[in-house]
């Protein structure tokens, strides 16, 4: 394992830690919120310096970063009624588990127990609300539409429609597409619920998120929370062991702005949703001078346990 990789998840570490006592520190809220600012031009506006902390404004609103939670000017204080909006450092590589340390270790398997995650409170959906064209069900149901992709029929946000038929003719493309496609067994898009477990919305709700699920696994782990209830080591199941898309199919979602939950701790190895701002903000980072200075909480998907 690189050390960079590994680098950069003892770093995160630190990060939650420090931030689990702090968490209306605005340490990168300016970065977070330009890499918004980057990902979503047609829907925000002015990143600026107000009232202690940074702010962005979108829909005729301006919203406080407010530890991560990115809320309205109204409920800015409120930082303990919510938690903030999934945002971390999206890794280039994914860390082999033989890397963690044994703090780390115990970290994960705490916060994946089903306690700590029915205790997540859910996250303020304003700032989702403008970016994804509503919060609530009938809002969202009217911007999906039915497209078929890598062969399969499926409902999505309308505004990822684009992205994803241009991933299916790159996949196609490619010379194991075929192969890959001819593998799979279904792929799932829009699904109104929350994440397993937790009081917060997945992004299947939002219809940004794309589960592919192959014929068969061979005996491989795919998904952390159906590997935890028959194996208490999940989180150390080796790579080689976990069902993983191949790098090519990975690479060819990244470039529409999506991220692989393969590469999370708590891994989903099917699920790929669309994040760019989390691209743009490991672009940002990566650009910065002064990129060890702090990052965003890390908040892991289907449990968001940090």
């Amino acid at each position: 394992m690189p050390h960079k990789t590994l680098a950069l998840l003892l770093l995160c570490f630190i990060a939650v830690q420090a931030l689990a006592q702090n968490s209306n520190r605005t340490t990168n809220g300016e970065m977070a919120l330009h890499a918004y600012r980057n990902a979503f031009p047609e829907k925000t506006g002015t990143v600026s310096f107000i009232e202690n902390d940074w702010t962005i404004t979108a829909g005729g609103e301006t919203f406080f970063w407010a530890g991560g939670r990115i809320l309205p000017q109204a409920e800015k204080d409120n930082i303990d009624l919510y938690d903030p909006l999934p945002f971390w450092i999206y890794p280039e590589k994914t860390a082999s588990p033989d890397t963690y340390p044994p703090q780390y270790i115990e970290t994960l398997r705490n916060r994946g127990t089903g306690q700590a995650r029915r205790e997540r409170k859910d996250a303020h959906r304003a700032f989702q609300s403008i970016l994804y064209g509503g919060s609530e069900r009938r809002e969202i149901e009217a911007r999906q539409i039915n497209i078929e992709f890598l062969g399969k029929k499926m409902n999505i946000h309308r505004d990822i429609a684009e992205r994803l038929r241009r991933i299916d003719v790159e996949i196609r493309k490619w010379d194991g597409g075929k192969d890959f496609i001819a593998s799979l067994g279904s792929i799932g898009g829009f699904n109104w619920r929350e994440i397993a477990g937790t009081q917060r919305m997945s992004y299947h709700s939002w219809g940004l998120a794309v589960d592919i699920q192959p014929k068969r696994l061979a005996g491989k782990s795919i998904y952390w929370l159906w590997e935890q209830e028959r194996n208490k080591d999940w989180m150390l199941v080796p790579l080689e062991k976990r069902w993983n898309p191949p790098d090519m199919v990975i690479n060819i979602f990244e470039k529409e702005g999506f991220i692989w939950g393969g590469r999370w701790p708590f891994y989903d190895n099917m699920h790929f949703e669309y994040r760019p701002e989390l691209l743009e903000f490991r672009r940002l980072l990566t650009a910065s001078p002064d990129r060890n200075a702090g990052v965003p909480r890390q908040d892991l998907h289907h449990v968001s346990p940090f």
